[in-house]
């Protein structure tokens, strides 16, 4: 069985998310090459959906403010101290003035260590993704790249992830220094769809190659 077979039915994608937001570095990146190897439209998807502290960093204060609650005050504390000064403070300025207290009062007494760390911002991953089951942190409301379908493994399933949105496609076209003619970005989005349906196609020959493998095996035991 393939890494990404068990995770194929629903409820699955969001469990390998959990799977790799709960493991160290050196496993993610294991983990990841392994999904790339047997399915790219997977590794790309769980790469966009996956939580880093980055992305973690890059949210609106509110909404951490309404997270850093959920998490013990000593956990916070080896995020922010294992965080450059200016991303730490990113934090502390989003918590309540208890909160930030506390945390800075145990860095002013200990210095964390790379595992507590790591076991720090694990702690508040499985935070977010519980807030997230709960219904109590939307995704749609400030990360929209975030939010999971529904039915993702069987968007994964038919080349989903290999569609760019209009959005992505622009967003693609202002990050380049160079504009990006109307025309090329509709010959690109247009490739993408061709892509996505030379997929489709390539996943139907498949299982068909693969049921007329099984009606094989049958006839050959009958005879």
């Amino acid at each position: 069985m393939g890494m990404i077979d068990r995770y194929r039915k629903k409820g699955g994608f969001v469990q390998l998310l959990n799977l790799i937001e709960t493991t160290g570095k050196d496993k993610q990146e294991k983990f990841l090459k392994m999904i790339a190897d047997e399915s790219p439209i997977w590794e790309t998807e769980v790469r966009k959906k996956v939580l880093t502290l980055d992305k973690v960093l890059g949210w609106n204060s509110t909404y951490l403010a309404e997270i850093f609650p959920r998490v013990q005050s000593l956990q916070l504390a080896m995020i922010v101290g294992g965080l450059p000064t200016d991303k730490g403070e990113i934090l502390l300025k989003a918590m309540a003035f208890k909160e930030r207290r506390q945390v800075e009062e145990i860095l002013q007494n200990k210095k964390p260590t790379p595992a507590e760390v790591s076991s720090g911002i694990m702690k508040l991953f499985a935070e977010i993704r519980k807030m997230e089951a709960e219904g109590s942190l939307k995704f749609e409301k400030f990360d929209q790249d975030m939010v999971v379908e529904e039915d993702i493994e069987e968007k994964l399933g038919k080349g989903f992830s290999v569609v760019m949105t209009p959005k992505e496609i622009e967003q693609a076209a202002a990050a380049s220094s160079t504009p990006v003619p109307q025309a090329i970005m509709e010959e690109l989005a247009g490739l993408r769809r061709k892509l996505v349906q030379l997929t489709q196609e390539n996943h139907k020959l498949k299982q068909e190659n693969l049921e007329m493998l099984t009606k094989l095996n049958q006839i050959r035991k009958i005879s």
